[in-house]
């Protein structure tokens, strides 16, 4: 006697977008469900039949696993299992939820193991079972299904894909969301990523690009910052946002960062923001055309008055005041952007991608020490250790070897990614006088090295008018170094730490 072949779906989704519709289509192609509490409560609401279950019922698995049963299959066989030929799976979005409102207990009630098995094992099975984890894959396969009553083997596999990579993310989140902080590197490091935005290109017209979001990444990074006016942002101008915001928000004062090819052109604090953006962008009016500019207040119409003037790529704030978007709207090829909050870098770690494998350390989150102490027999006076402290800041966020030379709040020449600190420092030098040519006396000039600094450089450095110097020390020759200060009047203060950057 021939049987006639039954038709099951196994549905077992948070996210129901779309699965009444898939339902009603599978229906029109003979399918009968199997559903769990949400899905079934769905399905019975759009008066679709539906046999309710446990997705921890043992013999679901196993029918999953086994695939769907042949015409001839024994009647015993036929009891213990259903022939399951598409499984719909989706978890709670884990990486969604806010870690410091929510307790662990709540959170991780939120975890369905059964959940991911069954998506698992329709994956490890896709040439028997079709896996769904995306509502956008139900029409393309619906489609199949109508037009040949089957998926291909391509899509078959994809979509296995697609389930082991979706999978692989939200187990990378359970581990971030449970690990936290490491007081080591661990032994296994696994990270999710989710695909925020398309890009119109990479680093290169040539190569394709795209932001993804890391899992359990806090809410505040760039991957949340909102495009509020003018083109999309490009690769190279999330790079430079990036270097931006990170700079400008680890100020108190209103604080202005200008960022070119992923190194600052120009930093600036002041009493005010306007001040600070007019002071930023006259410190290097060549390296800043066309930057991304980063501020870590409102943008007010003042400050928004002298951007409209200049030509800057992108400007990142906390927010614009209603007038300053007036008068930003009406330039052309400009970017406006917000970020949720100036803290973007805390407690993540550095990842640099290497052929064949990822290199990874902290973040360089180490501070300037607050009692910093002159090597020199004249100590700074408070104007400069404000420079000292401010060229200190851009130097470490800056290529190594990097020298920064400052100017009261103001950056006057950044030197960045140079091969030899004697480079760094005369580069430094040559673009302070080729940009400021007649400079006062007061304030006076200061520079900052993230790195150690010999008495050659300190000698280039105060022949071209520096007043102070900061650096890390270390460099075997620092008693000599400050004695030549000594000579000079000049003040020289060592920090201890290094912030190399490559």
């Amino acid at each position: 006697m021939t049987h006639k072949i039954e038709r099951y779906a196994l549905l077992h989704v948070a996210d129901k977008t779309g699965i009444v519709e898939l339902a009603w289509a599978l229906k029109e192609l003979g399918f009968k469900f199997l559903a769990d509490g949400a899905a079934a409560s769905a399905l019975r609401q759009a008066e679709i039949e539906v046999t309710e279950l446990s997705p921890a019922d043992p013999t679901i698995l196993s029918a999953i696993s086994a695939g769907q049963r042949s015409p001839g299959i024994q009647e015993h066989q036929k009891r213990r299992s259903l022939p399951i030929e598409l499984v719909a799976v989706n978890f709670y979005p884990l990486a969604e939820i806010d870690s410091a409102k929510l307790p662990h207990k709540e959170a991780l009630s939120t975890i369905n193991i059964e959940a991911s098995a069954l998506l698992r094992a329709a994956a490890r099975n896709f040439r028997k079972v079709i896996c769904l984890c995306d509502p956008q894959d139900y029409g393309p396969v619906i489609e199949s299904l109508r037009r040949h009553a089957d998926a291909s083997p391509a899509r078959r596999q994809a979509l296995a894909a697609k389930a082991f990579h979706y999978s692989a993310y939200y187990d990378s989140t359970v581990a971030q969301y449970l690990g936290g902080r490491w007081d080591k590197l661990p032994h296994e490091l696994v990270f999710g990523l989710k695909k925020s935005s398309e890009l119109a290109s990479g680093e290169n017209r040539h190569q394709q690009g795209a932001l993804y979001a890391l899992s359990g990444a806090r809410p505040w990074g760039v991957n949340e910052a909102h495009l509020l006016y003018g083109p999309s942002i490009s690769f190279n101008h999330y790079i430079d946002l990036d270097a931006a915001w990170d700079l400008a928000g680890g100020f108190t004062q209103p604080a202005c960062a200008i960022v070119k090819h992923g190194v600052p052109a120009a930093v600036a604090v002041s009493e005010n923001l306007a001040e600070a953006t007019r002071l930023a962008y006259r410190g290097d009016p060549r390296g800043c055309l066309r930057g991304t500019a980063a501020v870590n207040r409102e943008v007010d119409e003042e400050a928004a008055s002298f951007f409209a003037e200049e030509v800057i790529g992108c400007i990142a704030a906390p927010g614009f005041s209603a007038k300053a978007l007036t008068l930003l709207k009406a330039k052309k090829d400009i970017r406006l952007v917000t970020l949720p909050s100036t803290l973007i870098t805390a407690h993540e770690l550095d990842l640099r991608s290497v052929a064949g494998g990822v290199l990874v350390q902290e973040k360089d989150h180490q501070a300037l020490p607050e009692n910093l102490k002159a090597s020199t027999r004249r100590a700074p006076n408070e104007v400069e250790m404000n420079s000292l402290r401010l060229a200190w800041r851009v130097a470490k966020h800056a290529r190594t070897y990097a020298a920064v030379i400052c100017r009261g709040g103001q950056t006057l020449a950044v030197a960045s990614g140079q091969t030899s600190r004697l480079d760094a420092v005369r580069l430094a030098l040559i673009k302070s006088r080729e940009r400021h040519p007649i400079v006062a006396e007061a304030p006076p000039l200061v520079l900052a090295s993230d790195g150690p600094l010999g008495v050659e450089h300190i000698s280039e450095a105060l022949q071209g008018g520096i007043k102070a110097v900061i650096h890390t020390g270390g460099a075997g020759e620092d008693e000599e170094a400050a004695a030549l200060c000594d000579q000079r009047k000049a003040s020289l203060i060592l920090t201890g730490v290094r912030h190399f950057k490559h």
